[in-house]
């Protein structure tokens, strides 16, 4: 078979595109002056004719309508080839139903019905094709082959009287219809001008609406003119002439009369644009305005200055809902579950915040620095490119009413012509050429020939127009040129004013120094040079030292709130097993194991670092419920301290005294809290004592007042001094108690039944060598005393040696000492060597005091060298008792003898030098000759184990 080929059709005309000038074309950062795409055309796309080759893949019976076929026989030639689907070689579709239906199963029926439908869907697909998409072009086909033969008709009468005139010039040419054709023709032009009118107005609107798409306002605005020109034009005309589309003029001008005010309306919406700002196309934007409204020069420069004043307020607008409501710090919650998802959030949250409002007060900068620019770009004079010194937007304005020259249009042809002219005024009337448009240099922006030629019927406007529309040229009042250097100073003062009043509010949603000085960085980055950069660089300079004071009054005034609320809570928790210092040092602690080869080496490094902070804390006797209440705190100094990194001294000092005045405030908070705690509860001292503790860590062993203050400052001292008076007024209470309580420990030595018998039984000589048990009972109670005031090992506190003396004081003034020295001679040897010892310990001297001289003046009889060896059994029993009463003899200076501990470390004292500060006891106790007892040193009980080495890792 033969393939049948049809062409294409031809596409339908495209919709025109109207021409904008240079300047808009202009590629910048999505300014609205900057280039705009071209409008879309809708040119009509050929169809895919391709399924008439390939044929269409046909639907299933089912999913089919079935189509009327009754009568319908197709005939084909036979060509001996298989037909799909039916098995064998014979076209089914050539037989009769019946015959089909007696040959073939019921399936295979269902199959050649199939492929019938198939078949029949594909031609009718091919019909609507033929029809939709050939029909026109064989109807314009047909038209056009009408049109030549009758032309060919006619060319062939006029060749022959030609011939025939030629053969016998007296003929005279009569070609046939002439007359008529000249009456036509004379109507046809005399009604061009009225329709090439008619014609403007009617293309206008689509060109207005394409120039404002494309923010080409200087051109819609001088088509705006035009179309007023022309619709003047048209209404002056002779009524013979304009009577049949007066209403239709009316009707159209309706449409036209708005854009005026929409023009003016965009253009000047267009002035407040964010983007860069381009002279030209500035220039141009105002040019319209001033062609719509007849502005003066300054009215247009105030008009420009008002816009970009009401831009500068738009991109400063700020809603007070817009910031967000986060908090001033992430450590307000102790969770420590969720403590760094929290903060990382908060950090997100603070950095986007920042970079919005740094984004924004950028803007509005740029904002200000482009008008100025722009202004004088648009408005001052320039001297030198211009004759007469002219600035760019006078330089335009004069351009504009000047205009461009052009061809002229013919004159119209005389009303009687022969037939061979008017052809000829025919053809030139297509066939007019484009005006040569004038040099770069003096061309206009805008003129009435490109306007008129970017219109779809250019080419009959600019011939049939008369020259007062083709070269229409506007009329601009002059005026006079405005002061630019004093319009601008006065805008530039009221500029920097509404940004110094719209910064605190942008910059209340910074919650940290840091990001109020990385604005003020990105702003300086734009600020470089100049006298108006200089100008808000200096206005904006007292925003930011506001707002930074303001954030450390806010930070410092929740420190304390924190401060206040961690110490109320750490009092509540005193009943919590982790107040004792001394069991938290001893109480388990696991080491941590090797990982498995899963884990990465960062798992590993993190159980050592937190199995380290573990054994510091208890080296440190910070327990858990202390070292909670501190790190808050400590974290909270270190964000402060973090957050002051590159400020000015001047903001430094500032800080320092706000610092200095928060300081004294938490120890003032503490002070209050101590007293609020000490009347009213069972438990008020030990709630004392943590109140205490507390303000003996920031003072003494704790980062947090280096992190508020400079560590070489010397106000820190006053503060530590303050710190440290706090945590001894929270012991006066605590020392009374222990001190009672060691008193009662004294009661069995005074008691009434202890005889000499009795009082020599603890003897092992002669006389006595060792304090009386009652005198250390009571000294372990002061011991296990002082076990909770928690201090730290480092800190060398008054605070147990006091305690000690005034119990040495009070153990001193009991009138059973008294009744001792005046019974008998043993309970007066005890009495002597049991107060020797206590003053010893309160590290007086021995033999300046009178009841021990009196003791010892009734036994010297008795017991001759128990006067003279009281000293050396004192020392003696210190020494034995050293490991035990360790916490009351740390004020008690060794003994000339002791070896240092900067001995060398191979020798058998060195060695015990770190656990006996006092020296190893002599191995036998002297009784005044009675005999020796055997003594074993405690030192080998108490050498440290092999892990005891672990705690040199923590120091």
């Amino acid at each position: 078979m033969s393939t049948r080929t049809t062409p294409g059709p031809a596409p339908y005309p495209s919709l025109p595109s109207y021409p904008v000038p240079e300047s808009s074309r202009r590629s910048t950062r999505t300014s609205s002056f900057a280039h705009r795409p071209s409008i879309p055309e809708f040119n009509y796309r050929h169809s895919d004719r391709s399924f008439v080759t390939r044929g269409s893949i046909a639907p299933s019976v089912a999913e089919t309508s079935t189509p009327t076929i009754t009568g319908y026989r197709r005939r084909r030639e036979k060509d001996g080839t298989s037909t799909p689907g039916t098995g064998g070689k014979e076209d089914w579709a050539d037989l009769e139903p019946d015959e089909v239906f007696r040959r073939l199963p019921v399936n295979e029926v269902k199959r050649v019905e199939a492929r019938m439908r198939s078949d029949a869907l594909n031609k009718q697909s091919e019909l609507r094709s033929m029809v939709g998409t050939r029909y026109r072009d064989l109807l314009t086909s047909a038209t056009q082959i009408t049109s030549l033969h009758s032309s060919s008709l006619r060319l062939s009468d006029s060749l022959r009287e030609i011939a025939r005139s030629c053969s016998n010039p007296d003929i005279n040419i009569t070609l046939d219809g002439e007359g008529s054709e000249a009456g036509e023709e004379e109507d046809v032009v005399n009604m061009l001008p009225v329709a090439a009118h008619m014609k403007l107005l009617l293309d206008a609107p689509e060109a207005l609406y394409s120039f404002l798409a494309h923010h080409a306002f200087l051109n819609a605005a001088f088509l705006w003119l035009i179309a007023r020109v022309v619709k003047e034009g048209l209404s002056n005309m002779p009524t013979e002439q304009n009577s049949a589309y007066l209403p239709l003029l009316q009707k159209q001008w309706e449409t036209l009369l708005p854009f005026r005010a929409q023009i003016v309306q965009r253009a000047t919406a267009s002035l407040r644009t964010k983007d860069k700002l381009d002279p030209k196309s500035l220039s141009e934007t105002l040019l319209s305005i001033i062609l719509l409204d007849n502005l003066p020069i300054s009215d247009a420069l105030s008009l420009l200055l008002t816009q970009r004043t009401k831009a500068v307020r738009d991109t400063l607008q700020h809603a007070e809902s817009s910031g967000p409501k986060s908090s001033l710090s992430p450590l307000k919650t102790r969770d420590r579950s969720n403590s760094r998802i929290q903060a990382a959030n908060a950090s997100r949250e603070a950095a986007h915040e920042r970079e919005n409002i740094s984004g924004v007060l950028t803007d509005a900068v740029h904002c200000l620095l482009e008008t100025v620019v722009a202004a004088k770009a648009v408005f001052e004079k320039r001297k030198g490119k211009t004759l007469d010194g002219e600035s760019m937007l006078e330089e335009m304005m004069r351009l504009v009413q000047k205009g461009e020259t052009s061809l002229s249009s013919s004159q119209p042809p005389p009303a009687r012509q022969n037939s061979h002219q008017r052809r000829a005024s025919r053809l030139a009337s297509i066939s007019l050429p484009v005006p040569r448009p004038s040099p770069a240099a003096n061309r206009p922006p805008v003129s009435a020939a490109q306007i008129l030629q970017g219109l779809p019927s250019s080419q009959i406007l600019l011939r049939h127009l008369p020259n007062s529309i083709t070269g229409f040229t506007p009329f601009i009042t002059p005026s006079s040129t405005p002061t630019l250097a004093d319009r601008l100073n006065e805008w530039q003062k009221s500029s920097i004013g509404i940004l110094q009043e719209a910064v605190p509010s942008w910059l209340s949603a910074l919650k940290s120094v840091s990001d109020i000085w990385a604005v003020r960085t990105s702003l300086g980055r734009v600020l470089v040079e100049g006298d108006f950069e200089r100008a808000i660089r200096n206005a904006l300079e007292d925003q930011w030292g506001k707002r930074v004071s303001e954030v450390w009054d806010e930070k410092l005034k929740e420190l304390v709130a924190l401060a206040e609320k961690e110490v109320k809570n750490a009092e509540d928790a005193i009943r919590s097993v982790d107040t004792n210092a001394d069991s938290f040092l001893f109480s388990d602690l696991v080491f941590p194991s090797a990982p498995a080869p899963s884990f990465s080496t960062t798992s590993q490094g993190t159980a050592f670092n937190t199995f380290r902070a573990t054994v510091k804390n208890r080296i440190n006797y910070r327990t858990p419920s202390l070292d909670n209440t501190l790190e808050i705190l400590e974290d909270f100094a270190k964000t402060l301290r973090s957050d002051m990194y590159q400020l000015p001294d001047n903001l430094c000092k500032v800080y320092k005294g706000k610092a200095q005045t928060t300081l004294k405030e938490i120890v003032r908070v503490l002070e209050v809290i101590l007293d609020e705690v000490g009347s009213g509860k069972s438990d008020a001292i030990e709630a004392e004592l943590v109140v205490g503790r507390i303000a003996l860590y920031l003072g003494k062993s704790s980062s947090f007042l280096g992190d508020i203050m400079s560590q070489d400052d010397r106000e820190l001292e006053g503060i530590q001094d303050s710190l440290v008076s706090v945590h001894a007024k929270s012991t006066r209470r605590w020392r009374d108690r222990s001190i009672q309580e060691a008193l009662i420990h004294l009661a069995p030595l005074f008691e009434a039944y202890r005889g000499p018998q009795e009082i020599r039984s603890s003897w092992p000589g002669e006389y006595p060598t060792s304090p009386s048990h009652a005198i250390m009972v009571s000294l372990q109670s002061l011991v296990a005393s002082g076990q909770k005031l928690g201090i730290p090992p480092t800190l060398n506190l008054p605070i147990v040696s006091d305690a000690l003396k005034a119990f040495v004081g009070s153990a001193k003034g009991l009138e059973g000492w008294k009744s001792q020295s005046s019974s008998s001679v043993e309970a007066s040897a005890q009495a002597a060597l049991d107060l020797g010892f206590l003053v010893h310990l309160s590290g007086e001297k021995v033999s300046s005091d009178e009841v021990i001289k009196r003791c010892l003046d009734k036994v010297s009889e008795t017991y001759p060298p128990f006067g003279s060896e009281l000293d050396n059994i004192i020392d003696q029993s210190v020494r034995r008792s050293q490991l035990l009463l360790y916490p009351l003899l740390s004020h008690l200076k060794t003994a000339p003898h002791t070896p240092s501990l900067g001995a060398s470390r191979y020798t058998p004292d060195a060695r015990n030098a770190a656990l006996l500060r006092f020296g190893a006891p002599s191995a036998g106790v002297t009784g005044g000759g009675a005999g020796t007892t055997e003594f074993r040193s405690p030192v080998v009980l108490a050498k440290p184990g092999k892990r005891m080495g672990l705690l040199s890792i923590a120091a």
